[in-house]
């Protein structure tokens, strides 16, 4: 089966970027292609996700293991050749996400200004804007952010976990049945904004809140990755005996005696003596992601969906209200995802 190469820290971190800020809606399905591909999805499942043909699925995955992040840009003909080339273009990318402190600047951090003088002193423009070397950064997927903090994968057994979850991932006959499971979360009840279709100048509008005192919700879900089907269940904590629970749940979605492989993070409440032995009484084998690499947990790629499908631009009087509405969401995910082998169960348990 064709699969994204191995990709580097820096380009995984760089194309899941893609996937939430870029408003170039080819670059970011070609950035989601790749991303599903290094989670295992195949070019077909993959096609189905983002509605394009297994052909262009295949042709992006090919030009991404040739050509890098390049690839994600497609080439775009027509009109007056552009002033500012792709070379340009990057050569200013370089320089804004390096340190002024590497050009003999004494300074932290860039303005546009500033910027705009440096390209010109080191001969990457005669003369451009402010304005217009604002938009190039912007079609680059590049923005002024506040600095954050991150963590990179010290697993001293990464290679074998990322060895394991791939051989259990990319089985075209007779797979085993592979689930992954996590919490999202915490969810609130309060009014989520979004993006919507509205009449300019009349947005749609939700209100405001300033106390929440009906506390916080996790969505447990589990993600049958072969069959890709969802289902879940609403909890105010994320205390072991949930997570019991949730392999209770996992375990009443398949006929008994065939062993589950859970893919699912480190969270300590999910490697507890009490959960391990649950997990065999269950026949479940629980197979973790490397620390610190939730990206290959893939569930997660889930997610986000649900929240656009249930969330965005809500207001939910009630728990109740919320758990449905994500129910809901969920059925419409599973009758428009893959076509299923078998029939897998659909429930929501909402506690209140």
């Amino acid at each position: 089966m064709l699969r994204v190469r191995e990709l580097a820290l820096s380009e995984s971190h760089y194309v899941s970027r893609l996937t939430r800020t870029t408003r170039d809606a080819t670059v970011r399905t070609r950035a989601m292609i790749v991303l599903h591909s290094m989670q295992g999805f195949s070019p077909p499942k993959i096609a189905r996700m983002v509605y394009w043909s297994p052909a262009w699925v295949r042709r992006v995955i090919r030009d991404f293991n040739r050509m890098g992040t390049a690839a994600l840009y497609p080439n775009r003909a027509g009109g007056r050749p552009p002033k500012f080339t792709k070379p340009i273009r990057q050569k200013l990318v370089d320089l804004a996400v390096s340190r002024p402190r590497d050009h003999g600047m004494p300074l932290q951090t860039w303005s546009l200004e500033r910027l705009k003088t440096a390209a010109i002193h080191e001969g990457i423009v005669e003369s451009i804007s402010e304005e217009r070397l604002r938009e190039i950064l912007h079609e680059e997927a590049v923005s002024f952010q506040a600095v954050k903090t991150w963590k990179r994968s010290n697993d001293p057994k990464f290679a074998q976990k990322v060895r394991r979850l791939r051989v259990l991932t990319n089985r075209e006959h007779n797979p085993p049945i592979v689930v992954s499971a996590d919490e999202m979360g915490p969810l609130s009840l309060k009014p989520y904004g979004g993006r919507t279709w509205a009449r300019s100048g009349h947005p749609d509008r939700v209100r405001a809140t300033y106390k929440r005192t009906a506390g916080t919700r996790y969505l447990f879900g589990m993600h049958d990755y072969y069959h890709d089907q969802m289902d879940g269940f609403l909890s105010p904590s994320k205390h072991t005996r949930v997570w019991v629970r949730l392999l209770r749940f996992v375990r009443a979605h398949y006929p008994r005696g065939a062993r589950i492989y859970l893919i699912n993070d480190n969270l300590s409440t999910h490697w507890t003596e009490e959960a391990r032995r649950v997990a065999r009484s269950l026949n479940i084998r629980m197979v973790p992601t490397p620390t610190n690499a939730s990206e290959y947990n893939p569930i997660e790629a889930h997610f986000g969906e649900l929240k656009d499908l249930g969330l965005t631009a809500s207001d939910y009087p009630s728990w109740r209200a919320l758990g449905r509405a994500l129910h809901q969401a969920i059925e419409y995910r599973n009758r428009n995802a893959t076509p299923k082998v078998h029939k897998v169960k659909r429930r929501l348990w909402v506690r209140h």
